[in-house]
């Protein structure tokens, strides 16, 4: 067995060996990351003017010809760069995906001609930075090799300035190789099927994602799960040059020690290098060493003679200085840290969204040499303090974190979402990031997980959430897998790059290992020894968790009644995963499928399906027969789900999805202060496929997103219903919850609950003031129970829930639709459903809510207020809807038709009442400018016909 092992190793390193094949070269992974500077000293090789060619094998011979050469530009992936070009389809249409799978065999070439900076001068060390490059690269600078690299999150770096020109271009040329190189899996559509119809993955060859060997790349980028035909590889971050002194500034890092009696102490540090780069340096020995020790020779450091200051300043936003301090400075030959504390008065705080603002500042660090500036570096701050205290319920295991995130002071029940890459071939424009992060912002989040099977994520990512308050939870890329073959050298630089990129921004909240893998296995130990130990070196002020789910956290994907949360997770303290299936809208499959697909889709679970539904399988992550009806079962109570269209089962599967969603967020919030955290999967795709969503890749947001997001308001009402199925006789206890998070109390407010049958029908109405205290907060009410009638038989119950202050004004309102079911009437079925949370079931006859409410009708008039531009191809509206009928318009939607759009509303799939007028927020990207002068408002409810409005 020790044979076989060694064996296996040894075939494994000769894999890694020709992956990188020339040996001789400089290694350029190391720990060390080049501060971006601003102005002259920064100059920016990313975008246009980049060749993009590739061969069959890597090059030996710099002059040896290369195929297919074209212009791109950088940040890119090789796929998105034969996209733009014209030279391939969309990647995500239809099965496009088979004309790109050539890339991950191919070496790339990108080659760029610069001119030498006029700051460059002699004397001045000139860094080529690469901020991300995916995966194995190789550079020439004027056909001298500087060095080969490994890993996609920072790196390579090296000094150049001794091979730049005087005069003229310099000539840039960087190979790069898919991480999987030489290594290809088996294609995943090429395997067999089981006899469930599902493919045997247990078959596949070559490159395995979750047992990634010595190559450190998310999972969901490298063919796994959802994304079997997609293989990233590419220069996806910007490539610089930085330019310094020989007396300069690396690495600051700034962090907030205490906030009290109106005063901020910060604590500043810096590295200060004299006559020398940190490039030269080592983290430690890669050998058993004594760290440090007398050796025979006298110590002694050698002082600069040169005076010097340290200035720092924090700029806030309207540009005025809120704070300066200069301290002189002794700085050794070398490297010395510079250490100061600052106080700064009156601060204005940041603050997560929905808590207050989040103010930033510019800090502005220069470095004095003789009074004169030599080096300056700026960056994004905000000043604030993240703890965790211990939540209110029990300790159940050996391994337990204080789960209850006290900010600036306030303890609060943190409102989350998980984040899968913004897109699985990575393009990671920071337009596509605001779109995605802003709709995260109005829906009410404070907290967005970076999951462990995706990205480090980009500064683009992080200067958004910075500015909207957004606090970070990152993942490392460890995700589902030991790894005993990770390269301690590479994975360690790789985490101290990330470290030291990411300390300063005041969105980073928690550092976490990885996402569902044993940080304590045989497997994994080297690789989290070297995590926690560069913490505990480069970043002692975050937050950190080894793993989730872990510690008390919990992943939990049940099939069942959502009720059931608030049972079996009443002492669960954190949920960091949670969700339900659900299809995005039907405009995405009729552009993305073929048409002809939409056939039989209410048998999405047969075994045979897969036969004629292609491309439409093509488009579903993780499709397989057996995980198709926890999404049906949901469906079938909203339409009729036995042959459905595509435009019924994707409405109704998003409406099944989004009760899911309501109810147990509604149920662990209600359960604060034990449970003090939600993040609930995902917020959106990274390419356009059926799966759990908020929003779909084009940036639409489904129905899910709009009944979370009533959840998430600051203050929300709910009712707590026991059960969401009843029989015929039952009483309803009504109790309610008001879950309120700002920090004024809401004295004299009034809460109501009204039942209607399913034709709109008052049936039971009572109220009860209230004084909600401030805060967070549960605020509870008991209205009495209803007793359904003996006779009201698979029929649905609808009840809402309003919360008024004391002048009348509507503060929250939620809506349900609680069914009376005859199979209840079954007693061995009704006695597992109310003593087990078992699988949801079908509704084959129905009743179905959507048709069943379509028979009591009421109508709508909509106009448009205002709109204006918000960005490149982008605007809001203000609508005005008002209900005229005389009964309460259901599931009302508003709508872009005639063109091809995304729409982030402030609701939408809502309640309006008889008489009532609301004003209701669009955020659209117009995704088709050549067909937006056609473009209509279409509002509708699913008991009032549509009505449209041409737009301005």
């Amino acid at each position: 067995m020790k044979n076989l092992t060694l064996f296996i190793l040894s075939l494994l390193l000769s894999n890694f060996v020709s992956a990188q094949s020339d040996t001789t070269a400089p290694k350029l992974w190391q720990p060390y990351r080049i501060t971006p500077r601003t102005g002259a000293q920064h100059i920016s090789l990313s975008g246009d003017g980049w060749e993009l060619s590739h061969t069959d094998a890597p090059i030996t011979d710099l002059k040896a010809p290369r195929q297919d050469a074209f212009q791109t530009s950088i940040p890119n992936s090789v796929h998105w760069s034969y996209f733009k070009a014209g030279k391939l389809p969309h990647p995500y249409y239809h099965k496009n995906s088979d004309q790109y799978k050539f890339m991950d065999e191919k070496a790339w070439y990108y080659r760029k001609s610069f001119s030498t900076p006029a700051s460059a001068k002699s004397g001045s060390y000139v860094f080529l930075c690469f901020d991300g490059v995916d995966y194995f690269s190789k550079v020439w600078l004027n056909g001298t090799l500087v060095g080969v690299h490994e890993g996609m999150f920072g790196g390579p770096t090296v000094e150049i300035g001794k091979l730049l020109k005087a005069s003229g271009q310099n000539e840039l040329l960087v190979e790069v190789r898919a991480g999987n190189w030489g290594n290809k899996a088996t294609d995943y559509e090429s395997l067999p099927r089981n006899s469930n119809g599902e493919y045997m993955i247990e078959m596949r060859k070559g490159y395995n994602p979750r047992a990634s060997g010595r190559i450190i790349k998310p999972w969901v980028i490298s063919g796994s799960s959802g994304c079997e035909m997609f293989f990233s590889v590419g220069m996806w971050q910007d490539v610089r040059l930085e330019i310094v002194q020989p007396y300069h500034l690396e690495r600051p890092y700034l962090t907030t020690t205490s906030i009290q009696n109106g005063k901020a102490t910060l604590h500043f540090a810096s590295e200060v290098l004299v006559d020398t780069t940190s490039l030269g340096y080592q983290l430690h020995p890669w050998k058993n060493a004594q760290m440090h020790h007398y050796d025979g020779r006298v110590p002694g450091t050698t002082l600069s003679n040169a005076s010097l200051s340290v200035v720092v300043e924090l700029v806030d936003k309207a540009g005025k200085v809120a704070f300066t301090q200069e301290k002189p400075f002794k700085a050794f030959k070398g490297r010395t840290w510079f250490d100061d504390e600052l106080t700064v008065t009156n601060p204005k705080l940041w603050h997560p969204n929905g808590l207050g603002e989040a103010n930033l500042y510019t800090v502005r660090v220069v470095l004095k040499k003789d009074h004169q500036v030599v080096d300056q570096i700026q960056f994004p701050f905000g000043i604030r303090t993240i703890e965790r205290v211990a939540s209110a319920g029990p300790r159940t295991a050996d391994r337990w974190e204080n789960w209850q995130f006290v900010v600036n002071g306030r303890t609060f029940f943190v409102k989350g979402m998980n984040f899968t890459p913004q897109d699985v071939l990575l393009e990671t424009s920071k337009e596509r990031y605001r779109w995605t992060l802003e709709a995260a912002k109005k829906m009410g989040v404070q907290l967005i997980r970076i999951w462990g099977g995706g990205l480090l994520e980009t500064e683009h990512f992080y200067e958004i959430c910075n500015e909207l308050g957004i606090m970070v939870w990152q993942d490392f890329p460890i995700g589902n897998q030991d790894t005993p073959l990770y390269p301690q050298d590479i994975w360690e630089a790789q985490v101290v790059q990330t470290i030291v990129r990411l300390r300063n921004h005041p969105s980073l909240a928690v550092w976490c290992g990885g996402n569902e893998f044993n940080p304590y296995s045989y497997g994994n130990a080297a690789t989290m020894g070297i995590l926690e130990r560069n913490l505990d070196i480069f970043d002692k002020s975050r937050l950190y968790v080894r793993t989730t789910p872990d510690d008390g956290s919990l992943h939990t994907y049940p099939d069942m009644d959502p009720t059931w949360y608030g049972v079996g997770y009443r002492y669960e303290p954190w949920i960091s995963e949670t969700g339900m299936h659900s299809m995005p809208e039907a405009n995405l499959f009729y552009e993305t499928v073929d048409n002809k697909e939409f056939t039989g889709l209410g048998r999405m679970w047969d075994k045979e399906f897969y036969k004629d539904h292609p491309e439409f399988i093509h488009h579903f992550t993780e499709y397989g027969p057996s995980r198709v009806p926890r999404m049906l079962s949901r469906a079938s109570h909203i339409a009729d789900m036995n042959d459905p269209t595509i435009e019924a089962v994707t409405e109704a599967s998003q409406v099944g999805a989004g009760e899911f969603y309501q109810v147990f967020s509604e149920k662990m919030q209600g359960n604060y202060p034990v449970t003090t955290g939600l993040l609930p999967w995902v917020f959106k795709r990274h390419w356009p496929v059926i799966a759990i969503q908020m929003m779909d890749w084009f940036g639409n947001a489904g129905a899910p997103y709009y009944f979370l997001k009533r959840t998430y308001e600051p203050t929300h009402i709910a009712v707590d219903i026991p059960r969401l199925l009843w029989k015929a006789g039952e009483r309803i206890k009504l109790p309610v919850n008001v879950m309120h998070s700002l920090p004024p109390a809401i004295p004299g407010a009034t809460i109501s609950v009204q039942v209607l049958d399913d034709t709109f029908k008052q049936l039971w109405k009572k109220e009860q003031k209230v004084n909600v205290a401030g805060g967070t907060s549960v605020s509870s009410a008991n209205l009495g129970e209803y007793v359904i009638p003996a006779d009201y038989r698979d029929r649905y119950i609808l009840i809402v829930a309003e919360l008024r202050t004391a002048s009348g004004k509507l503060l929250s309102r939620s809506t349900y639709y609680p069914r009376s079911l005859s199979m209840l009437e079954n007693e061995e079925f009704y006695q597992k459903y109310i003593s087990n949370p078992i699988p949801w079931p079908t509704l084959e006859k129905g009743p179905f809510l959507k048709p069943t409410v379509a028979r009591t009708t009421t109508s709508l008039t909509a106009s448009v207020l205002s709109q204006k531009p918000t960005g490149a191809d982008q605007s809001q509206l203000r609508v005005k809807v008002t209900n005229t009928g005389k009964v309460p318009a259901f599931m009302a939607k508003l709508d872009i038709t005639g063109t091809k759009r995304a729409i982030v509303a402030s609701d939408n799939f809502t309640w309006i009442a008889p008489g009532e007028t609301q004003e209701i927020d669009l955020n659209v990207i117009w995704r088709e400018p050549t067909t937006r002068p056609n473009a209509n408002l279409t509002v509708s409810a699913w008991n009032a016909a549509p009505t449209t409005a041409k737009l301005p």
